[in-house]
């Protein structure tokens, strides 16, 4: 099973930070994942639509400008990061999994992976869009043919995983209250991947494993393996 860093290492870094992407890459993650708004013009690293829970600052992420952005402290001292500073730092080591957050960054967020395949040492594989606003992933998709998309769904539908299949989609990234074996092995007979977020229980680790989920997003990749290796 493989180990995605929930807005990286959040257990023990301020979430969606450099710091806790760093800290990813040190516990050697097998993938990232990170959640993108847009910021006159640019893709930055944020799960809310305003600063305020997780920065000094208020507002709403597309109200700022680059100057009063550079002034917000995320916990770790900096703003929160672009998404081209994430990807710069990862440069292919891991799997990057960016959530869209907004329907307005479509084009900018294709950039920013063309960009990363182009220059950044990662390759197609690496690099997987996931969201909830499902249309989200079909216009992607038709501008990057090449891109793993992956549907977020927070319950169990009749169709079970045939909504990820139909859409051209790689992965399945389900919530984990709602994850069951016929879900898991409806996504595998399609040839999907199963992505389960987000893991924080060390007996609903175990019982995802014994599903045979493909990978776990968790807030500590360390306390997680040790949570598998122990169960070996």
């Amino acid at each position: 099973m493989q180990l995605f860093a929930h807005r990286g290492i959040s257990d023990l870094a301020p979430e969606n930070t450099m710091e806790a992407f760093k800290l990813a890459l040190h516990q050697q993650c097998d993938g990232i994942e990170l959640d993108v708004r847009l910021m006159s013009g640019t893709v930055v690293v944020m799960h809310d639509s305003t600063v305020n829970r997780t920065t000094n600052g208020e507002g709403f992420v597309n109200q700022f400008t680059p100057l009063t952005w550079q002034r917000l402290d995320a916990g770790d001292g900096q703003p929160p990061p672009s998404l081209r500073q994430v990807l710069e730092l990862v440069r292919g080591v891991c799997v990057v999994n960016i959530e869209l957050k907004s329907g307005d960054l479509i084009h900018q967020v294709a950039n920013e992976i063309k960009h990363a395949v182009g220059q950044l040492n990662f390759e197609w594989v690496q690099l997987c869009v996931s969201a909830f606003d499902h249309r989200l992933l079909t216009e992607l998709k038709m501008l990057l043919p090449a891109l793993n998309i992956a549907p977020l769904i927070a319950s169990c539908p009749v169709s079970l995983a045939f909504l990820a299949h139909d859409m051209g989609a790689d992965a399945l990234h389900s919530y984990t209250e709602t994850t069951d074996a016929q879900l898991v092995d409806d996504a595998h007979s399609r040839g999907l991947l199963v992505r389960v977020y987000t893991v924080k229980d060390a007996e609903e680790l175990l019982r995802l494993k014994h599903l045979g989920i493909d990978a776990a997003f968790v807030n500590d990749v360390a306390w997680a393996r040790q949570v598998l290796n122990l169960s070996d």
